[in-house]
């Protein structure tokens, strides 16, 4: 099945016009994982036939999201600590600006998306067991 949303799309949405510094094949790579990751809770009534306005822009804000994390990821990886004459230069804040960026799109992505997914059971935080005394007696 096809992509929802294309790189222009997200592109537009995020303002990422530099191709330099946000690629193609990144953003390629952020709508890949964002579909597959929507077609695992899809509801097969929607699967077929052109897709409503919601779900393409649900589909490209979460690969916005994806974009995101992939350059905060590699804002971590590169940046230096630096100090000259005593005095240290903290890192900017890029990356955290980024994941916040990235986890409000993917929260406002999954709103949009609701509506054409699959009912599913809700997930079980925890489960607790009997105590068991591990040093003696309780």
């Amino acid at each position: 099945m096809a992509n929802f949303t294309t790189e222009t799309a997200v592109r537009l949405k995020f303002h990422w016009h530099d191709t330099t510094l946000v690629p193609a094949t990144l953003v390629q790579a952020g709508i890949d994982d964002a579909h597959t990751e929507i077609l695992r809770f899809l509801d097969p009534v929607y699967g077929a036939g052109p897709a409503d306005d919601a779900l393409e822009m649900g589909e490209t804000i979460l690969a916005g999201a994806n974009v995101a994390r992939a350059l905060a990821a590699q804002e971590a990886s590169v940046q230096k600590r630096v100090t000259i004459g005593g005095q240290r230069v903290e890192e900017g804040a890029r990356f955290t600006s980024l994941m916040a960026l990235a986890n409000v799109a993917e929260t406002q992505a999954w709103y949009l998306l609701e509506p054409y997914l699959r009912d599913r059971a809700p997930r079980t935080e925890s489960t607790t067991t009997d105590t068991q005394p591990v040093l003696g007696e309780l």
